[in-house]
């Protein structure tokens, strides 16, 4: 077997979610010449979807000594105390969302830290005060000697499962109309997000298929659906009231979030900013969802209010939303409850 079908072999056992085959797989393709980096690589997201993030970092760590250009890797490797860093941020906006936490970890070693962000989150992260200053793309930048890929935090922190820093929220909103706590008294707000972007369809599910939920008795469905999907709307106006604002800043999303009792949605930057902001936020993965969810696990140790409910096999939405049905239903009875975390993220 050459080395090209052991490496497409370890890539589909790892898209089936037979991570230790696809491990062997990719070793036995390494040993038989096929590129290291891209072997490593492939191990790195299965030591990251067991959970095993030590193993991963060596895998990294393996990558970064053998020298060859990453467009990714700014991080030098050496220690951030007394130095001056700026973090890029040049992945999507959930990336940033989710590893900008280590920021304030950075800021206790360093002498400076900014943060580059993309515009539309400029705002909302100087208002979380993570930063000595967040500038945005093709502003002037300070001084800085080193810089770090916002992705890159979690292996500069040496993170693993038990020592994610998930302290939520860890965004604070100066203003925002939130809601008391859900008591059973009034109807539940479920602010909900059915598809993610061009990047990933097998992420996205149809409108039709959330608007089940607006079934269950005394819950109330607020769209926070943003993009072209947000005009299959129009179907469903009886069933569902439309509250995106399409700003170009996540700060208004962020509030707009902080008033829900619970978000619903698919694997998207809505996700992480309610599981940032400490909302109770439920969300729906794909089968071969990515390795920040790790496997089989119906919580995520990155954010203490989220709860995961997965695909049993490829496609399976009316499975998932089946039982995201009868969980809420539950809630509205009274004979289960939300994930406790503190309300909205506000300043107080």
């Amino acid at each position: 077997m050459t080395s090209r079908t052991l490496f497409e072999n370890a890539k589909g056992a790892l898209r089936s979610r037979r991570v230790l085959e696809a491990v062997r797989l990719y070793e036995a393709a390494e040993h038989c010449g096929f590129d290291s980096d891209s072997c490593a690589a492939g191990r790195w997201t299965a030591y990251m979807l067991l959970g095993d993030f030590e193993r991963a970092w060596h895998e990294s760590d393996a990558i970064s000594a053998r020298g060859n250009p990453d467009r990714n890797r700014y991080w030098d490797g050496k220690d951030l105390a007394g130095r001056s860093i700026i973090i890029r941020c040049l992945h999507g906006l959930g990336d940033t969302l989710q590893f900008i936490r280590y920021a304030s970890l950075a800021r206790k070693q360093a002498r400076f830290v900014t943060i580059e962000a993309q515009p539309s989150l400029k705002v909302l992260l100087k208002e979380a005060n993570i930063a000595d200053e967040v500038i945005t793309w093709g502003e002037p930048e300070p001084f800085w000697d080193q810089q770090i890929e916002v992705i890159e935090l979690p292996r500069v922190f040496r993170t693993t499962v038990d020592s994610i820093p998930n302290e939520v929220p860890y965004f604070r909103l100066q203003n925002c109309n939130g809601v008391m706590k859900y008591d059973g008294s009034r109807p539940l707000r479920v602010g909900i997000n059915w598809a993610s972007s061009a990047y990933n369809p097998a992420r996205s599910m149809c409108l039709e298929q959330m608007a089940v939920l607006s079934t269950i008795q005394n819950v109330v469905l607020y769209s926070l659906q943003a993009g072209p999907e947000r005009q299959k709307l129009a179907t469903c106006s009886a069933l569902i009231e439309d509250v995106c604002d399409e700003s170009e800043c996540v700060l208004i999303a962020a509030n707009t979030a902080a008033s829900m009792d619970l978000v619903i949605t698919v694997d998207t930057m809505l996700a992480h900013l309610a599981g940032a902001l400490g909302r109770p936020v439920w969300t729906l993965l794909p089968y071969e969802s990515d390795w920040r969810w790790m496997l089989d696990r119906d919580d995520s140790p990155w954010y203490p209010s989220m709860r995961l409910f997965r695909q049993p096999h490829p496609g399976a939405w009316l499975q998932v939303i089946e039982g995201v049905w009868h969980e809420l239903a539950a809630i509205v009875r009274g004979e289960a409850a939300l994930a406790s975390a503190p309300l909205n993220g506000c300043k107080t």
